[in-house]
C-alpha cells in the first residue's frame, strides 16, 4: 500500500475518534476503481448532484418562521426576527447571500462533508444572533475540551463556540463532528464515476479494442504507428461515423465487438442510480427509475408524504434546532411543510369541505390555504356548510324606531 493511500485511508478512520474535519477538496480518497473521490469528483456522478440538488433546493425553498405556544397551539410571532427573516443579509443587498442562498450552502455542505458552519457576525440589542456568514468546512476545525463541550477554531484563529452555527449528519457516539458521506461511500461513487467516463469513452473512441489491422509484411514500430494513426485520424470521432475506409497495401480490417450491454454498462448506471437514492434517501423516481415508483406511493401526494417522512424531515429538523438555540427561550423555528402535501384541486377542495363540515377548518382557513384574501363571517367555524348572507343580519330590533313613511305626494 503506498504512502498516499495509507495516509488517506488514515484520516478516514480518524473521523471516528480525530475531531478535525476530513478536507475533501484537497485530498481524494482513493477508490477500488481507481477514481479518486471527493466532493468535486462526486458531484460528477449525475446521480449524487440530483440527490444534493433535491435535497438542498427543497430545504432551502421551504417557508421558516419563529413560533410561540398560545392558547394550545404554536402561533407565528407578528414581527419576525432578523435571524429568521433575513439570516445572511441578502434580503435587499445583493452584497449578502439571501435566506434560500444561504440555507442552500450549508445543505450542501451537510450534505457531502456531513458538517455545516456559519459564523454570527451580529447580534441585536439583547445579544441575540442578527446575522450568519456561511464557512466553508476546509477553513473549520472542531475539538473537544476537558468537559466534552465543543471548542472551534477559524482559519486557524479560536471561535468562541456561541459565535458558531454548527449542523451536523450522520454522527458516531462521542464525536463532535458529523460523518462525510462521500468518504464512506467512496467505493460506490467511484464505481460510478469510472462508468460515466467509460460511457462517455465508449461513445467518443470506443472503451474496448474495437478491431486490428493486419497486413501480410512485417512492421516496424515506427510503420505500425504510422498506419494505426492513420486509420484513427480517418476513422474515429462522430464527424466520421459511417465513413467509407479504404486500405491499401494488402491490409485487412478485423472488427471485434463488443456492446454495452454485454459489458453491463447500462445495468451498472441503473444500480450506481439506485445505490446514490439509498444513500441519500431520495425516491427513486425523483432520478429517473420509474419501474421503483409505486414502492413510495401510488399517488404524488403519497411520493411526497413518503419523501417527506423519510428523508426531508430529518434535514429539516437539523436546521430548525440550530435556529431555535439561537431564538428566545420559549420561541422555536418551524419549516412550514404544508406546501409539499398538496394534492390537486379535486382532492384540496375536497379536503376542504369535509374539514369544515367537521369543525376543523374555517372558511377564511380554508381561503388562507389557496392564498385567497378573507371574506365577511368566514371566521365562524360554527357556521353551517350551506349558509348564506341574505343581507339581514337578524330579526328587528322592537325598540328600534320604525322606518318613515314613504311621501305620498312622489310619484311611485
Amino acid at each position: 500500500m503506498s504512502l498516499i493511500r495509507r495516509a488517506a485511508e488514515r484520516r478516514t478512520i480518524q473521523q471516528f475518534g480525530d475531531s478535525s474535519i476530513p478536507t475533501n477538496g484537497s485530498l481524494a480518497l482513493p477508490s477500488a476503481s481507481g477514481v479518486p473521490v471527493n466532493e468535486e469528483t462526486a458531484l460528477q456522478l449525475s446521480a449524487v448532484w440530483s440527490c444534493v440538488r433535491i435535497i438542498s433546493t427543497r430545504v432551502a425553498g421551504l417557508p421558516l418562521a419563529a413560533m410561540r405556544p398560545q392558547g394550545g397551539i404554536t402561533v407565528p410571532l407578528p414581527v419576525q426576527p432578523t435571524i429568521v427573516s433575513d439570516p445572511f443579509g441578502g434580503q435587499n443587498d445583493v452584497r449578502w447571500l439571501s435566506r434560500r442562498g444561504g440555507i442552500k450552502q450549508l445543505a450542501v455542505s451537510v450534505l457531502l462533508r456531513g458538517n455545516g458552519f456559519a459564523l454570527v457576525t451580529a447580534r441585536d440589542w439583547l445579544f441575540r444572533p442578527s446575522r450568519l456568514a456561511v464557512l466553508n468546512p476546509d477553513v473549520v476545525k472542531v475539538d473537544v475540551d476537558d468537559t466534552g463541550a465543543r471548542t472551534y477554531q477559524v482559519n486557524r484563529k479560536t471561535v468562541d463556540a456561541v459565535d458558531m452555527l454548527h449542523l451536523t449528519g450522520m454522527s458516531m457516539a462521542g464525536s463532535p463532528v458529523g460523518m462525510s458521506p462521500i468518504a464512506y461511500a467512496r467505493q460506490s461513487i467511484g464505481l460510478g464515476v469510472a462508468a460515466q467516463e467509460f460511457g462517455a469513452r465508449f461513445f467518443a473512441q470506443g472503451a474496448h479494442l474495437s478491431g486490428v489491422i493486419t497486413v501480410d509484411a512485417d512492421l516496424d514500430k515506427q510503420g505500425a504507428r504510422r498506419i494505426k494513426e492513420g486509420f484513427e485520424a480517418s476513422h474515429t470521432g462522430m464527424r466520421n461515423a459511417h465513413a467509407i475506409g479504404v486500405l491499401s497495401g494488402g491490409a485487412k480490417w478485423t472488427p471485434i465487438s463488443i456492446s454495452p450491454d454485454d459489458a453491463q454498462f447500462l445495468q451498472t448506471k441503473a444500480g450506481q442510480n439506485l445505490d446514490m437514492a439509498m444513500l441519500f434517501g431520495v425516491p427513486p423516481h425523483m432520478l429517473g427509475q420509474v419501474d421503483r415508483t409505486t414502492s413510495w406511493g401510488t399517488g404524488i401526494e403519497q411520493q411526497g408524504l413518503g419523501f417527506l417522512t423519510y428523508t426531508l424531515d430529518d434535514w429539516t429538523g437539523i436546521f430548525e434546532d440550530a435556529w431555535t438555540a439561537m431564538l428566545p427561550r420559549g420561541t422555536s423555528a418551524v419549516f412550514d411543510t404544508a406546501g409539499l402535501l398538496k394534492t390537486d384541486t379535486a382532492g384540496r377542495f375536497a379536503y376542504y369541505v369535509q374539514a369544515r363540515t367537521a369543525g376543523v377548518l374555517t372558511q377564511n382557513e380554508a381561503r388562507a390555504r389557496e392564498n385567497l384574501p378573507p371574506v365577511e363571517g368566514g371566521d365562524d367555524i360554527n357556521a353551517p356548510l350551506n349558509s348564506a348572507q341574505s343581507g339581514t343580519t337578524g330579526p328587528a330590533d322592537p325598540g328600534a324606531p320604525p322606518p318613515p313613511a314613504p311621501d305620498e305626494s312622489e310619484e311611485p
